[in-house]
């Protein structure tokens, strides 16, 4: 498989934040490309989608924000709730100038996914949701205990809670180059995560705005995820029209990198039903 080349960029945000990105580099320079946005997971930064965005068609313009607060980026003086890391995509979007973009949201990427479809649903073409729910938090307290510990104790001394929560049993097991690279990470990361725990865990209820959804959506979960359920998706796909929902057996909550072949294989399919790629793409990658 070969490596993407990637171009970093930083953009302002309102209040100053020099919010970080990288895109895939080797696009003709003109508006004809599909823009793909995808967003992080808690813990993790843009560069959890390297490898997935590898298998992806070359013609793709994918883009992987930092959301505020954390990776690359700088807090500002926004607090990175749901709402604002929203706002903040939204203005990414309106900056590239182009067409209505293709969101893939992961885990918490996923509630700022919804959070844009709430606000603005135009400029959205169409949506991929993993491993996420459609309502407030169910598990405060538990939210509570881990922002309290990572302010107290920091990352380091929670990687093997935080890869037992963000991975399936399968790819712990094996632990390879993906799953080594990415506790190392977790262990780097810095103090500005609890802020970010705290906005997951505070993100309002997106359930009475589902019926109104009229963009394109596939919702994906991981049979062995322990942090959401693969009926959490299926709550979404029975309320909005024509979307659809699949179930990747070997990954926990993290399919783009426990699976990055499947889930690339489930994107393709997905773009190519809604015609943003010819079904000759079905077997790229």
């Amino acid at each position: 498989m070969a490596n993407t080349e990637w171009v970093e960029l930083t953009d302002v945000a309102d209040d100053g934040a020099r919010l970080f990105r990288t895109e895939r580099a080797g696009l003709p320079d003109d508006d004809e490309a599909a823009t793909v946005i995808l967003l992080h997971s808690l813990f993790f930064n843009g560069a959890m989608f390297k490898e997935l965005v590898d298998r992806l068609p070359a013609g793709l313009r994918c883009i992987c924000p930092d959301h505020r607060g954390q990776g690359g980026s700088e807090s500002g003086r926004h607090a990175p709730t749901i709402e604002r890391l929203a706002e903040d995509t939204i203005a990414l979007i309106e900056r590239l100038g182009s067409k209505p973009v293709h969101l893939v949201g992961s885990s918490m990427g996923g509630y700022v996914a919804l959070a844009v479809l709430e606000r603005r649903p135009e400029l959205v073409a169409s949506g991929v949701l993993s491993c996420c729910t459609s309502q407030q938090e169910v598990q405060v307290e538990r939210f509570a205990g881990l922002e309290a510990a990572l302010r107290t104790k920091g990352a380091a001394a929670l990687v093997d809670g935080i890869s037992a929560t963000m991975f399936g049993s399968r790819f712990i097991a094996e632990n390879g180059d993906a799953h080594r690279r990415w506790r190392a990470a977790f262990a780097e990361v810095d103090e500005r995560i609890a802020d970010a725990v705290h906005g997951v865990a505070g993100r309002p209820s997106f359930v009475e705005g589902l019926g109104a959804i009229r963009t394109p959506l596939q919702l994906v979960s991981g049979a062995l995820d322990t942090a959401k359920r693969p009926e959490d998706m299926q709550f979404i796909a029975d309320r909005v029209p024509g979307s659809r929902h699949t179930t990747i057996a070997e990954a926990g909550h993290t399919p783009p990198v426990e699976t990055p072949d499947a889930f690339a294989a489930l994107l393709r399919n997905f773009w190519i039903d809604i015609a943003l790629l010819p079904a000759a793409s079905a077997a790229a990658g």
